[in-house]
Parts: structure tokens; C-alpha cells; sequence
């Protein structure tokens, strides 16, 4: 049916002439509707059925809505969800026409039935029901940044197909948010549940932990090296002085040991090295061992900046 044969269809049940409105005059929608009052609601009626036929949503709109504000019938009803989905504002269209087909067919004609029943299918393909719960008291819930709901207990609202936010806060407990993606048609249940702020402490460290104990082995190592070096001097060294027993009577002559020198320079040298790397490895263990105190599991908090409504961290989840 077209437009101006739907505006036929409401300017006769207004008047009270329609089959439905004149067979059954305590039918809910009317019952309690004076005749003046359905003289105003046709009057509004002709005025946004006039600007629905310019293509004018907004203007029509508004005349249908001063019109259900006389008399809440069914059939102005459904003009109201027509041009709200015109308009794009589907959330408010399927509430409009729940309450349009809250009584069935009997207030509409056959076809106009069936156009809102399509309506209804098309509508419901792209909305999805929420629905949160929450058992701590004292704890309030946001959907998308509006509010929703307050622990304990359980909500549901309609929400366009998408992506939506949940938050839940409370006092002294961490914010926690929730993003979940709403497929039209498929409800969705989330279950919200804040942790104090010791349920999201850490442990933490100076230095990654391989540090402390690589200073600290490292000079273990070198004062190793040190000791073996020092030990290949002194035997060196032994050698170098056994030849200086064997050879010499008192004092050696020029050249007597030149042939074994290297065995007294070699065992210096080592003495050297030797002293070195335990003068570092030394150094290098007491550094380590500092290092592995200072290094010791720290459990840190998170900074929870107190809140009218809770704590300030969030964390984050998908459904």
C-alpha cells in the first residue's frame, strides 16, 4: 500500500468510521479516547502525513509524535516508525514498533500488518540485545559511557549492530572495561567482575634478572683465572729456582741461566695477569652481589587514582 492509501487507512479509523474502531469501541487503544481528542490526533495526523509525502521525516515526525501524545494508536504509531527509519534512528524504531504491534493485527489493516511485520525481520537483523550482571554491590555500569546498570543485578537494552563498550566501576576497586561487537539479531551476555588492586600487583625487578648473576659469575671466572694464572707463575717460577740452586754457588754468573729465563719472566708475567684478574674478578663479584640485593622481586601496586565512582586503572577485555 502506498503512502497516501496508508493516510486513508488512518484519517478512517480516526474518525471512527474504520471496521476496527467501530466494531470494537473499548478496544484498548481507544478506550478513554474522547472525541476530541481524536479530532487533535487526526488534525496532527493530516499535518504530518502532508509533510510524509514531501519526503519531510524530521517535520512528519514530530506531527506524529504530538499525535500518539492524544491518542496512543497503534497505526500512528507505525507512521512514526517509518519515518524514524527514514531518519536512520533504528533503535528508536523497533521500540516504537513493539509498541505498534503490541496488539497484534487488530488494529491495522491486513497490509499494513505485513509491511510492520517486514519492518519488525529488517529491524531485528540489526539490533542486538545486551545483557550485563553483576553480584558486587556497590559497583555501577556504563554502556558506552552512558549509564546502565547498578550491582547487584542483572540488565538488558537494545543496541545497534557494532562495537560497544561496557565499563564497571566501584570504590576501591580497579575499573575494569569491556569491548565487545554486537551482531544483529544473536543476543549478547556479559558477566562484569572487579578485582582490587592487589589482584593486578607485579613483581618487578631493577634489572632483568640474567644481569646481577652474569656480573657476579663473570667475576667468579676472572678471579678463576686469576688463581690459575697465579699458579702457573708460581710453578714457573719453581722451576726458574731449581735451576738457580742446581747451577750456581752463590751468585750466578752473567749467561749461567739465560737458557731458563724464560721460565723466570713467564712466571712473572703470569704473576701479573694473575693479580689482575683477581684485582677484577674482585671487583666484579662484590659488584654482582650488590647488584643481585638491589635486584631483589619487588611487588609494586598499580597507582590507583581514587575516583567518585572507583579506581582509575582499567583493564580490558573482548567478548
Amino acid at each position: 500500500m502506498g503512502v497516501m492509501g496508508f493516510r486513508a487507512l488512518l484519517v478512517v479509523v480516526l474518525l471512527g468510521g474504520g471496521a476496527v474502531a467501530h466494531a470494537d469501541p473499548k478496544s484498548p487503544w481507544s478506550e478513554g479516547v474522547t472525541d476530541e481528542q481524536k479530532a487533535k490526533a487526526k488534525t496532527l495526523l493530516d499535518a504530518g502525513n502532508a509533510k510524509f509525502v514531501e519526503h519531510d521525516y524530521g517535520a512528519a515526525l514530530e506531527s506524529y509524535t504530538a499525535a500518539v501524545a492524544v491518542w496512543d494508536h497503534p497505526a500512528i504509531r507505525f507512521n512514526m516508525v517509518r519515518c524514524l527509519v527514514q531518519l536512520g534512528r533504528n533503535l528508536e524504531a523497533a521500540e516504537n514498533l513493539d509498541k505498534a504491534l503490541q496488539y497484534g493485527s487488530a488494529p491495522l489493516e491486513a497490509a499494513i500488518y505485513d509491511e510492520a511485520v517486514g519492518y519488525q525481520k529488517l529491524l531485528a537483523s540489526q539490533i542486538s540485545t545486551v545483557t550485563v550482571s553483576c553480584e558486587q554491590a556497590g559497583v555501577s555500569i556504563t554502556l558506552d559511557g552512558k549509564p546502565f546498570a547498578t550491582c547487584p543485578g542483572k540488565s538488558s537494552q537494545r543496541v545497534l549492530a557494532g562495537q560497544h563498550q561496557i565499563a564497571g566501576k566501584g570504590a576501591g576497586l580497579l575499573t575494569k572495561t569491556v569491548e565487545l561487537v554486537a551482531v544483529g539479531g544473536a543476543p549478547r551476555e556479559v558477566s562484569v567482575k572487579l578485582d582490587p588492586p592487589e589482584r593486578a600487583a607485579t613483581i618487578v625487578h631493577r634489572w632483568p634478572a640474567w644481569l646481577p648473576w652474569t656480573v657476579f659469575g663473570g667475576g667468579l671466572a676472572l678471579v678463576g683465572g686469576g688463581a690459575l694464572a697465579s699458579a702457573l707463575g708460581q710453578s714457573e717460577m719453581q722451576s726458574y729456582d731449581k735451576f738457580v740452586d742446581d747451577r750456581c754457588t752463590g751468585n750466578c754468573k752473567p749467561g749461567q741461566l739465560s737458557d731458563v729465563q724464560y721460565l723466570k719472566d713467564g712466571a712473572e708475567l703470569k704473576g701479573h695477569i694473575g693479580t689482575a684478574l683477581f684485582i677484577g674478578g674482585g671487583v666484579a663479584v662484590a659488584t654482582g652481589a650488590v647488584m643481585l640485593y638491589l635486584n631483589r622481586g619487588r611487588t609494586v601496586y598499580p597507582e590507583v587514582v581514587p575516583t567518585a565512582g572507583g579506581a582509575a586503572l582499567s583493564w580490558s577485555g573482548r567478548f
